[in-house]
This record gives structure tokens, C-alpha cells and sequence, in this order.
């Protein structure tokens, strides 16, 4: 039986996450908070992936990224702050802003068969970073421009996420999603303990 996790009561190996990328996170908060009804969003500002790897190479942007949930989804805002090529530069060039990625919450000991899973596809790791914790973030897609227009076509998003869920992480999603819950209706920043944490 796949393990459920203390956010949302969502398993391993389920969608969970949303991840979009936007030209402003304040005006994007806003937005959400009062036009969608959603929030406290935890923010970190300035942020770099610690272990990045996009396409071979380690240079990693500036990044502002927001979270909150709305139901049983995660709501990942993400602001790029540069030209570095990046998973989300690549996808704005060729897209626009938007729904960028699914991320999927994995159990330390599904993530190995999950990539399998994944590479069987004929998909590839396009981003991955490691964790100060040791937790593993891979975004993968399928190889070529063409194929990942396809998979835009036909999900809506160009990249899949999976984030290896050992507990610090877990604490993470937890810490957000209590926040939601007890939300006021109409504090836009969430002051609590996962503020400045790091999860792209």
C-alpha cells in the first residue's frame, strides 16, 4: 500500500503539486489570495537551487518562489530573475507564463522505480537538484522540442516533478498546508516556519 503523507492525505506517487511560472510574484500572490481565495503563501526571495543541474550545466538563476495550497493541490508561484537558461526560461521562450509543471510526492523508497518509470517512457532528466537533507527534486520530460510540445498538448504542462519525500520536506508541505487551513482570508504572507525554505 503506497505511503500517505501528513499533507492533504495525498499518497505516494500522486500529482500533488502545481507549479507556475509568472512575470511577478507579488502581483501573482495578490491575484490568487483575492481573485482565487487561497493563501497565506510561504515565500522565499533570492533563492538558488543548492545542487542544480539544468542540461549539463550547473549555473543556476535567481529565483522568488511562492506556496500555498488550494485544496488538495499545492500552488507553486515561481519568478525567474534572469536570462540563465533554466528549466523555466526555456519553457517562457517558448511558451509564455503558465502551468509549467506536475509535481509528484514520492516515498524515499518508490523514487529509484519511479525515474525507471519515467526513462522507460522515453523520458529524460532536464533538472534535478539534491537537497542539503538529502532529498532528491527531479524535473524530467520527454527528449526534443517536439515531444515536449506534445506533452504540453496533451496534459498541459511540459515537465513532470518528483520530489523524494523524506521527512524535513514533508515538514515542509506540512507546515504550508496547516497554514491554509487556518488561513485568515486576508494575510498574503505566511510568517511561520517554513518562511525562507527552499523547494523549487
Amino acid at each position: 500500500m503506497a505511503k500517505t503523507f501528513s499533507f492533504g492525505g495525498i499518497q505516494s506517487g500522486q500529482i500533488f503539486q502545481l507549479g507556475i511560472v509568472v512575470p511577478d510574484i507579488d502581483e501573482a500572490v495578490k491575484f490568487y489570495a483575492e481573485a482565487l481565495g487561497i493563501g497565506p503563501f510561504s515565500v522565499s526571495r533570492g533563492f538558488k537551487a543548492p545542487d542544480g543541474s539544468y542540461r549539463g550545466s550547473a549555473e543556476m538563476p535567481e529565483l522568488t518562489l511562492a506556496h500555498t495550497w488550494g485544496g488538495r493541490f499545492f500552488v507553486e508561484l515561481i519568478q525567474q530573475h534572469c536570462d540563465t537558461p533554466s528549466v523555466y526560461k526555456e519553457f517562457i521562450d517558448r511558451h509564455g507564463y503558465g502551468l509549467h509543471h506536475f509535481g509528484f510526492a514520492v516515498d524515499p523508497a518508490e523514487f529509484d522505480k519511479t525515474q525507471e518509470h519515467y526513462y522507460s517512457l522515453g523520458f529524460e532528466d532536464i533538472f534535478t537538484d539534491n537537497l542539503p537533507g538529502g532529498t532528491r527534486v527531479r524535473y524530467m520530460g520527454p527528449k526534443g522540442e517536439a515531444a515536449l510540445d506534445k506533452l504540453r498538448n496533451e496534459t498541459g504542462v511540459s515537465y513532470y516533478e518528483c520530489v523524494e519525500m523524506f521527512p524535513a520536506e514533508e515538514s515542509f508541505f506540512t507546515d504550508i498546508y496547516n497554514a491554509a487551513m487556518n488561513w485568515d482570508g486576508k494575510t498574503l504572507f505566511h510568517k511561520g516556519s517554513a518562511e525562507g525554505s527552499f523547494l523549487a
